[in-house]
């Protein structure tokens, strides 16, 4: 057995012990955040089957109907934005766009009622249930959407989103394409995350959330908003199990 020196201090090994190091450095897991309208669920093709059912139009009616609704909630959303109105959620929208619809007698106040809750219960695209729970494994999810926090607990519910956190319009107080609401996702990303990327099938949102500063990954879907040729995004996907593969194929990046 050693014995230590004057001063009390063991003698130095010829062997140096080195300190453990982990089995594996973890790559910081990237942030996707989803738009949800349009992107995840089947807005205008929802909508249009419920119009059918609950005014007894054919598609063709239907179409027209939901045309007008969507259009009055778009100018609604622009004149939030433009501060040409106070905000209101985007049930209230609705509300006001099917109300205005009955005025004209394109719909009965019955129809109206029927379709009251038509904004929580849209259809999601077939490949986005199994996609946010592929991509919920690996990456941190998050929904950012014009629609309101009732309307976002509803399709959470009826169309099994997951997600591991979902932002509404309300959070922020004007809706897409204002800077604000892509800040509100920049400050929910956790600290620890990898590169944040804004996921839609409108070229608009994409440009928007490009200015705030994130990434972006364009899927294209039925009546959304494709890019024109001056647009330029990160990622482009086919669909969420193609945007699942590319963000795993990513290099590792700490910066968000």
């Amino acid at each position: 057995m050693p014995t230590a020196d004057a001063k009390g201090s063991l003698p130095t090994s010829a062997t140096t012990v080195e300190p453990m190091q982990p089995a594996e450095m973890r790559t910081a897991r990237p942030t996707v955040v989803f738009d949800v309208l349009g992107t995840l669920v089947d807005q205008a093709g929802s909508l249009r089957r419920r119009v059918a059912e609950a005014t007894g139009s054919d598609d063709g009616v239907a179409a027209d109907v939901v045309t007008r609704w969507l259009g009055h909630l778009a100018e609604q959303e622009r004149a939030v934005v433009e501060q040409r109105r106070p905000f209101a959620p985007s049930h209230v929208l609705d509300r006001e766009a099917l109300d205005a619809l009955a005025r004209e007698g394109v719909m009965t106040a019955d129809a109206v009622g029927a379709l009251a809750d038509a904004g929580e219960r849209l259809e999601p695209w077939p490949d986005t249930v199994d996609g946010l729970d592929r991509l919920s494994a690996d990456v941190t999810v998050i929904g950012l959407s014009n629609a309101s926090r009732r309307s976002l607990a509803g399709l959470s519910a009826s169309a099994g989103l997951r997600w591991h956190q979902v932002l509404s319009a309300e959070d922020a107080g004007t809706y897409k394409p204002a800077r604000e609401l892509y800040e509100l996702a920049l400050r929910s990303v956790p600290t620890t995350s990898g590169p944040t990327f804004m996921v839609a099938a409108h070229a608009w949102d994409l440009r928007g959330a490009a200015a705030a500063g994130l990434r972006t990954a364009y899927v294209p879907r039925p009546d959304g908003d494709a890019p024109g040729p001056d647009d330029t995004f990160d990622l482009y996907a086919t669909d969420l199990e193609d945007l699942h593969a590319q963000l795993l194929a990513l290099p590792e990046d700490t910066g968000a």
